[in-house]
């Protein structure tokens, strides 16, 4: 009944009818946002590189809930719920929650998006792995920094394309060193209503930030058994992943997808990874979200 309400504005007026897919459309990729951010709430924090929000987004709140690697560079897998929203201000800008990652958009612009951005990433401790659980703790940090992105909007609101990029630094725990994301998405529309979304990334690593996360000291190889290794700067990952969003009114969406993320390079050969883990990462979830 609610799809036919929908139609029947679409064909009493075309605007209308535009309207009503830009604002489902919109809240439905945050709901897929929050599924897919689960993921960097357990391990690849850089949020950035997963949010899925399209050009115009009204004020939102949402759960999701997936399945995530116990931690980057696992072959364990854990489930979880991650919570997201925005707050819109002005006729572009925005304040915007993603599960541990927050940026705020300061441009009134049509195509560009910009402004602060920070983060809390999760450490590792009390993980599946016996082995990797005797290595030392690693406890979660803070990190400021910010983004940059480009996005194009054809007639329709789910014909989109968008890339950008992202750079937070830590300022407080364990973590000292810095991560860059850069991402390419693509969305188009899926019969009258439903939207399908593509996306491409990559992420970089600082010297500080990779020994943090993927380096063994000689007491942590004592205490699992382990080889000394000691990692690099350098690009940390490529992924991919396909998103579904599917409105069931002007206000309440449902939407799911998977990542597929491949670890490089001293990622890929830390043996917390080569030996008990898999550079191969996989996420999939299912989230709701509601516009207001």
């Amino acid at each position: 009944m609610l799809g036919k309400e929908l139609l029947h504005a679409s064909l009493r007026k075309k605007y209308v009818g535009r309207a009503t897919l830009h604002r489902t459309s919109k809240s439905s990729c945050a709901a897929l946002t929050a599924c897919l951010t689960i993921y960097a709430t357990a391990s690849l924090s850089d949020t950035q590189f997963l949010s899925l929000t399209p050009t115009y987004l009204p004020s939102y709140f949402g759960l999701g809930f997936g399945s995530y690697p116990d931690y980057l560079g696992s072959d364990n897998s854990s489930f979880g719920l991650a919570p997201f929203g925005r707050y819109s201000f002005g006729e572009q800008r925005y304040i915007a929650l993603e599960a541990n990652f927050a940026r705020i958009n300061l441009i009134e612009d049509r195509n560009w998006r910009a402004g602060p951005a920070g983060m809390y990433r999760f450490g590792r401790e009390d993980v599946d792995d016996p082995v990797v659980d005797r290595l030392p703790e690693i406890n979660g940090s803070v990190e400021l920094g910010g983004f940059v992105s480009y996005q194009n909007v054809g007639d329709d609101p789910r014909d989109r394309w968008s890339f950008g990029t992202s750079f937070t630094h830590g300022v407080s725990g364990d973590n000292d060193g810095y991560t860059i994301a850069a991402s390419a998405r693509r969305w188009m529309p899926i019969g009258q209503f439903s939207a399908l979304g593509f996306y491409a990334g990559a992420s970089y690593g600082s010297s500080d930030y990779m020994d943090t996360y993927f380096s063994i000291g000689s007491k942590g190889a004592a205490d699992s058994g382990l080889p000394v290794f000691q990692a690099g700067s350098g690009v940390r990952d490529v992924r991919l992943s396909v998103v579904y969003i599917q409105p069931l009114s002007r206000e309440w969406q449902i939407g799911g997808g998977f990542l597929v993320s491949r670890l490089l390079n001293d990622a890929a050969d830390s043996p917390i990874v080569s030996e008990r883990g898999d550079r191969n990462q996989i996420v999939f979830g299912f989230g709701i979200s509601r516009a207001f």
